[in-house]
């Protein structure tokens, strides 16, 4: 719906399709429908939610199996290098629990020797691509 005023004196301005709503000795306030209609089946606050759970879950999460916490927030200071949509780039392997199930932290990379911090996306996904690298050649993968 829009809504608007237009000036007593100018009554003929009034949108055709419009239903007026109120006036006073100087406005009319009328509404009028938009020719938008959300549509009933879409639901943009669930895909909200979805992804503001994963981003939460970089931080922490809670393994209750194990009762074990896992996230950035639960690692050593210094050690988390990056943050992505859903990957935590860390300096050191953490311990922690996979059970194959949807959200659990997956290893899919390892560098052994050091290396330098990075400073652009670029040199980040090109040490992310070398990790891959060397632990599919170690047979290591989750």
């Amino acid at each position: 719906m829009v809504t608007g005023t237009t000036p007593r004196t100018m009554e003929r301005d009034v949108p055709p399709d419009a239903e007026i709503i109120g006036f006073d000795d100087d406005l009319i306030t009328w509404q009028r429908p938009s020719g938008f209609s959300r549509d009933p089946n879409a639901h943009p606050e669930w895909a909200a939610a979805i992804w503001s759970g994963a981003r939460a879950a970089l931080l922490t999460q809670r393994h209750r199996d194990d009762n074990t916490y896992a996230g950035a927030l639960h690692t050593p200071p210094g050690t988390v290098v990056a943050f992505r949509t859903d990957a935590l780039y860390l300096t050191q392997p953490q311990n922690w629990p996979y059970h194959h199930q949807p959200g659990d932290y997956l290893l899919r990379g390892h560098l052994t020797d050091p290396v330098p911090a990075p400073t652009t996306e670029e040199e980040l996904l090109t040490l992310r691509n070398a990790g891959r690298a060397a632990l599919t050649a170690t047979g290591q993968e989750n």
